[in-house]
């Protein structure tokens, strides 16, 4: 009960502002589901995924390398409940993964 309580603190702040990023000229928010996903961006460049246990889901993480930038999609239960975009001028650079080009 308590870890429940302390991931619903922890993600407060951030639920309170609405979070979405593109994905080519898609707009991927809380709620997008996976299939959808994967349907205008294709597989993600790197997959984690976290098992759950009693108190709390499995989650998969997803990111996508673009040229100026990293997405990552947090998914419970196919569904998105988080979008991040990082910017940087490296972000295709030198890292692992496979690289996605905007359409």
């Amino acid at each position: 009960m308590k870890r429940i309580a302390f991931i619903l603190l922890a993600t407060l702040p951030a639920s309170a502002f609405a979070q979405s990023v593109l994905l080519g000229k898609n707009l991927v928010d809380k709620g997008t589901r996976a299939a959808d996903v994967r349907g205008f961006a294709g597989e993600p460049a790197q997959l984690d995924r976290i098992d759950g246990d009693e108190f709390s889901p499995s989650m998969e993480i997803w990111t996508y390398r673009y040229d100026d930038k990293v997405v990552s999609l947090w998914l419970v239960d196919g569904a998105v409940v988080k979008a991040a975009e990082q910017r940087s001028a490296s972000a295709g650079g030198a890292s692992s993964g496979r690289s996605v080009k905007a359409q």
